[in-house]
């Protein structure tokens, strides 16, 4: 293009530039030897700032360049006309120029033909620029298939009616379908039932509200195995804001929960008697303290004291002490209400906490003393052990809140008293925190 402008023109010299802040850097040149230029002594620098081809007949009539070096000394430009190279966006890149060493004037037809070669010069870079970037698309997604195809994580791609468009190996792993079992399917043929209609109902207007949704669920394997996932959705829209696409990524988390659920449980459950742990006792009774002291509700807490514990300890041995606990634990389960708390205190001390005495619309010391009757009841019938048939009776203490402002320390130390108390009366027996007596 440069040697064709340059024989188009009858110029010794043409050049294609581009022009940065700091130089001009020559892209083709025919009839010089030169890679750049600085700044501010190039012509190019001028023209790239016009709308339209910038001519100077005679350089050194000219204010601007008459000392300038290229005119003084070599290439003694005396003649220029440059068009600016502009991008489709409008940003002014370099010039398609024309040099002569002698003052003169282009032809109607040379300017032409000079606007024309500068559009080709463009066409030539936008072409260039296409080509790039198409490269690039494609490297994009390459990338991304390779992702999509490696990754360890599940994903699904569905259209806007939720219909499956495709999969990744890591979905088929994890749920056991391949892609042809699933594609055109809706993803709900995972669905496992144990989220509600108003879950699904909630992830969808999350999902139409703000494009994308992240959270639990629990579905079904093809074999029907239940596994827990951690699930992100995405939306991707067409230009027009409509839905085009939902991609999600979702990894199975079953070993992760049911390992979390197995150290919470250790934390929190007596791993003999698998009740609650003094821990998660205390924690239940804080809540329902405070729940006593907002809203009145009442309730009770019945100490619970094995008789002689020791004795059957030492005389039978601590595996038969072992089993006369689990046993002691079966039978208090088995003697209050769906919903009360029995645990273990810890060695021979249980605890059972009633709440919400107050929707039965009873006096709620009687309450507690019918379920005390229950665990007397229960107690006094023999243990079944290898060795032979024994009796362990127990010493019960019972406190009650109806919205008293009791701490938890009170509390358990009313219930203490009041069990040490029954095993005054001679054990075996029951009684009720004395409001009479003081706690240090």
């Amino acid at each position: 293009m440069v040697q064709l402008a340059s024989y188009i023109c009858q110029t010794p010299i043409a050049a294609i530039s581009l022009v940065d802040e700091h130089r001009q850097w020559f892209k083709a040149i025919a009839g010089l030897q030169a890679k750049e230029t600085s700044r501010d002594v190039a012509f190019c620098a001028h023209a790239i700032l016009q709308d339209g081809i910038m001519i100077v007949p005679d350089a050194q009539q000219d204010q601007r360049f008459f000392d300038n070096p290229l005119v003084v000394n070599e290439p003694n430009i005396r003649f220029y006309a440059g068009v600016p190279l502009v991008t489709t966006q409008g940003f002014h890149l370099g010039t398609l120029c024309v040099i002569d060493r002698v003052p003169r004037v282009l032809t109607a037809a040379q300017l032409d033909a000079v606007k024309v070669l500068a559009d080709n010069v463009m066409a030539h870079l936008d072409l260039r620029l296409s080509h790039k970037n198409i490269r690039q698309y494609v490297n994009d997604l390459q990338l991304a298939a390779t992702i999509f195809e490696s990754s360890s994580e599940s994903m699904i791609i569905t259209d806007a009616e939720n219909r499956i468009i495709t999969v990744n190996p890591a979905f088929t792993v994890i749920t056991g379908y391949t892609l042809n079992e699933v594609v055109g399917r809706n993803p709900k043929l995972l669905s496992s039932g144990k989220q509600g209609k108003a879950f699904y109902q909630h992830l969808w207007h999350t999902l139409n509200s703000l494009g994308h949704w992240n959270g639990e669920v629990w579905n079904l394997r093809k074999n029907g195995e239940m596994y827990a996932e951690w699930l992100s959705i995405n939306v991707i829209y067409n230009p027009d804001g409509s839905k085009r696409l939902h991609v999600a990524i979702f990894s199975d988390i079953t070993e992760k929960k049911q390992a979390g659920e197995l150290i919470w449980k250790h934390a929190h459950y007596d791993h003999l008697t698998q009740l609650p742990n003094r821990r998660l006792l205390l924690d239940k009774l804080k809540l329902a303290l405070s729940e006593s002291e907002q809203y009145g509700r009442a309730g009770a807490l019945l100490f619970v004291d094995l008789d002689n514990f020791k004795t059957i300890n030492d005389t039978l041995g601590h595996d038969t002490g072992d089993q006369l606990l689990q046993q002691v634990a079966q039978r208090l389960v088995e003697s209050v209400r769906v919903g009360d708390m029995v645990a273990r205190f810890g060695g021979d001390e249980f605890v059972v906490m009633l709440e919400n005495l107050d929707d039965l619309d009873v006096d709620i010391k009687l309450v507690a003393e019918t379920v005390g009757n229950k665990i007397l009841f229960a107690m006094n019938q023999p243990f079944h052990f290898a060795t032979g048939d024994y009796v362990s009776t127990p010493s019960i203490g019972i406190a009650l809140f109806n919205g008293n402002q009791y701490t938890l320390e009170t509390l358990l130390k009313q219930a203490d008293l009041a069990m040490y108390d029954a095993k005054n009366a001679g054990r075996n027996t029951m009684r009720f925190f004395d409001t009479g007596i003081q706690i240090e």
